[in-house]
């Protein structure tokens, strides 16, 4: 199993957003021509991908999410990795400054590609997946599905009570960084820097 440890400077909620939003992972994950969500079934999703790398390999994985904690995805389909795990366990940085992730994958590419390559090209994914985050926090607009719905869940008896969180339509999203300030106004994302 390789495994990668890295610091974002970003909240729990915005990266699991990000990374669980899979409809757009052909927008930043390296490597990604496409993905589909096929199966949906709340905090489990089955996704169809297409990765160019050396050659293009078709994949299906399925995503177990536990919000804003954790990711585990495995291979469900595909011809072109024999088996293919691993997962991303999201835990805020003991410093106050953003999200520690811990990434591990494992893959088995069959008898023809021997282990130390196939751990290389999983340290390397893990490293260009680490950067790709770092940029897409800066450009991504908000992820309501993820972050809307922890911030405005009930408290207090509404909870207690199963109510329905209040929906609220968000037009601006200011979010500090060591630079500066990411503002995200109605669908467009601007920075101010202050460096």
């Amino acid at each position: 199993m390789t495994k990668g440890v890295f610091q974002i400077d970003a909240p729990r909620e915005r990266l699991f957003g990000i990374i669980a939003d899979f409809d757009r992972w052909n927008e930043w994950f390296p490597g990604c021509k496409e993905a589909k969500i096929s199966l949906d079934k709340g905090n489990v999703k089955q996704v169809d991908l297409t990765l160019a790398s050396v050659k293009t390999i078709q994949l299906g994985l399925e995503f177990d999410l536990t919000p804003t904690q954790f990711i585990a995805f495995r291979k469900i389909s595909g011809k072109d990795v024999k088996d293919y795990v691993g997962s991303f366990r999201l835990m805020n940085a003991s410093d106050g400054a953003g999200t520690v992730v811990v990434g591990e994958m494992e893959m088995d590419a069959g008898a023809l590609v021997p282990k130390f390559m196939v751990g290389r090209m999983m340290e390397k994914s893990l490293n260009q997946t680490a950067e790709a985050l770092k940029t897409r926090v800066r450009t991504a607009p908000p992820t309501p599905k993820y972050e809307v719905e922890e911030a405005l869940a009930p408290a207090g008896p509404a909870a207690i009570a199963g109510a329905p969180p209040a929906r609220r339509k968000r037009v601006v999203h200011v979010v500090q960084a060591a630079d500066g300030y990411r503002i995200w106004i109605m669908g467009k994302t601007h920075f101010y820097r202050t460096k």
